[in-house]
């Protein structure tokens, strides 16, 4: 009986301890334009889509031409899961790259850039009032509050209650 109690103790105590809040990070899923697309005319804007939303108050979105020259002609829009960046066109022919860095709905920062390539430039100024430097890009933000009260306090109660209910049980009764 005693092998039985114990036992039970054990998958008491490893099911409870394995009790874990599962946590994944948003990832980029598609941008438009694509990666190394190779494009005739400029788009109007440039939209990224994650897998899961991602915090609005901490989206960073850069177009970036060979020649260093900013090309975002707005403030990032967050939609859920969705980040989008209006252009006022972009410069002559040539590699550009989207930057970006957003917040992922657990608080985790995630940052990549996207080439793409334009065959037919136009000799537009690029926008010059907003600043999308990586400089500028606001610290990783530490979350406010937890999504939650982590459950393992909670099975490692269990196991200790269930346990020593399992001893009480099983013990000797001395009349």
């Amino acid at each position: 009986m005693k092998r039985l109690a114990l036992i039970a103790a054990t998958i008491l105590t490893a099911t409870a301890l394995s009790i874990a809040p599962a946590s994944a990070h948003a990832t980029l899923q598609s941008s438009n334009p694509a990666e190394n697309a190779v494009l005739d005319a400029a788009p109007d804007a440039v939209t990224l889509t994650f897998n899961q939303n991602v915090q609005s108050n901490f989206a960073t979105v850069t177009v970036v031409g060979s020649d260093q020259s900013q090309w975002a002609a707005s403030e990032p829009v967050v939609d859920g899961s969705t980040v989008t960046v209006d252009l006022d066109g972009l410069g002559a022919a040539g590699e550009y790259t989207i930057g970006y860095r957003v917040v992922s709905a657990d608080g985790h920062p995630i940052t990549g850039s996207i080439p793409f390539q334009l065959t037919q430039g136009t000799p537009t100024p690029p926008a010059t009032d907003l600043d999308f430097t990586n400089e500028a890009l606001p610290p990783a933000p530490q979350p406010e509050e937890d999504n939650g009260f982590p459950l393992w306090p909670i099975g490692a109660v269990v196991a200790v209650v269930g346990a020593a209910g399992v001893l009480f049980a099983l013990r000797k009764r001395t009349p």
